[in-house]
């Protein structure tokens, strides 16, 4: 979990973003995504301790879904997810 995972030539760059982008939206619960966006943006306004409570409280609210039932499911099962989004 570097700052940086990946590094592209210049003239594949974009294609190479976009091809994350859909990777995300078609393998990541929408949920998920929902709460890593509000917890990046919540930590630039949170001391650590602040941030690590945050994070501690929306994980163990994420252990209780549906889509992390199913994300667990279908890594088993070897197949595509079927994210509910709840």
């Amino acid at each position: 979990m570097g700052p940086v995972n990946q590094v592209f030539p210049q003239d594949v760059f974009s294609d190479k973003v976009r091809e994350h982008a859909r990777d995300l939206a078609s393998s990541v619960s929408s949920c998920s995504l929902r709460v890593i966006k509000r917890q990046v943006y919540g930590a630039m306004f949170q001391t650590l301790a602040e941030a690590f409570e945050t994070s501690e409280r929306e994980m163990l609210a994420s252990l209780q879904s549906e889509d992390f039932k199913e994300g667990v499911a279908h890594f088993l099962e070897k197949r595509a997810p079927a994210f509910s989004g709840r």
